[in-house]
């Protein structure tokens, strides 16, 4: 993956990093921008400014983050064809898998926000059960806007997010351009082993 994409999906992520009370009657923006705002409250907050609070301050991100997100749905989406050969408790696996990957690979990028980062909220697009939150970053620090796209569907009553788009790549069809090659050069077990290998990887890389 590219490392500016990799800048962008993590900067996608960071605004997640910002939620706060979504409730099952809140709209998708209304949703999106809530939570980013109790992120950025997280990223903001002095006691979690120190080096030694970093894990805790990754964690209290996680814990309003990941709500927001369909992860079924998202490890589905990114499996593609390959979903409907897994048993029950594979797909069980690799959703475990696959969140992990997705926060271990991004979390680092929590690190770069700054206060001076602005989010702009343009529109919502819904259409029936599904609808698409258009927002732009300006990240002084890395000299650039970023547009952002969040889709989400409407999952017994409450909006979830099943992609992010970052500068038109969408996250689901990178992941999933990236498996669907392995799967058919090598099988899905080898897949399973080289995301245990990453997440290896990654515990072991310094934070």
């Amino acid at each position: 993956m590219r490392r500016t994409l990799v800048k962008s999906i993590g900067i996608g992520l960071l605004g997640l990093v910002f939620p706060g009370l979504a409730t099952a009657t809140d709209s998708p923006l209304a949703v999106i921008r809530t939570t980013m705002y109790e992120i950025v409250a997280i990223l903001q907050d002095p006691a979690y400014q120190e080096p030694d609070q970093s894990q805790v301050r990754i964690q209290k991100v996680r814990e309003v983050a990941l709500p927001q997100f369909d992860s079924r749905e998202i490890a589905k989406r990114t499996l593609g064809v390959h979903w409907r050969d897994r048993t029950e408790e594979q797909r069980q696996e690799f959703i475990r898998l696959f969140t992990d990957l997705i926060e271990k690979t991004y979390s680092s990028t929590l690190d770069r926000y700054r206060e001076d980062t602005e989010i702009f909220f343009d529109r919502e697009h819904i259409d029936g059960s599904y609808a698409e939150v258009d927002c732009r970053i300006l990240a002084p620090s890395l000299k650039k806007t970023f547009s952002l796209s969040y889709r989400l569907h409407l999952v017994e009553g409450r909006w979830l997010i099943y992609d992010v788009v970052i500068e038109n790549v969408s996250m689901v069809r990178n992941y999933r351009t990236q498996f669907n090659r392995i799967i058919n050069k090598s099988s899905y077990e080898n897949l399973v082993q080289s995301i245990e290998s990453k997440l290896k990887q990654l515990a072991a890389s310094p934070s």
